[in-house]
């Protein structure tokens, strides 16, 4: 069955006085929107889902990998991380940023809407 949700029907989830997410899930897809203020810092991480993104508005560095590789994603910017990728980011300018994960995080399910 369809789902159609506005944004603000979903209650945010707040990670810190600089970022906040959204979340929908199915049960093999999830996508996130992430409104993050300059400053706000992710650490070092990686997780088994795959990742696909794009960047809505904004700036943010991103360091993937091992060693680690610089990108800069600004707004219009598509980009995918592994299985397992590590990966951490540091937000530049206020971002806007929607994600997508297969498997669905199991970590998020619990917050998201669906």
């Amino acid at each position: 069955m369809a789902r159609v949700l506005r944004s603000d029907e979903i209650e945010a989830k707040v990670l810190s006085d600089l970022a906040k997410r959204r979340t929908l899930t199915g049960e093999n897809l999830m996508i996130t929107r992430y409104e993050v203020k300059a400053g706000a810092s992710f650490e070092t991480h990686s997780h088994p889902e795959e990742q696909m993104g794009y960047v809505i508005k904004g700036k943010i560095e991103f360091f993937v990998g091992d060693p680690e590789q610089l990108y800069v994603f600004e707004g219009g910017t598509f980009f995918h991380f592994e299985s397992n990728e590590p990966h951490r980011s540091h937000v530049m300018e206020d971002s806007m940023v929607i994600d997508v994960f297969s498997p669905p995080r199991p970590e998020y399910v619990p917050e998201a809407a669906g």
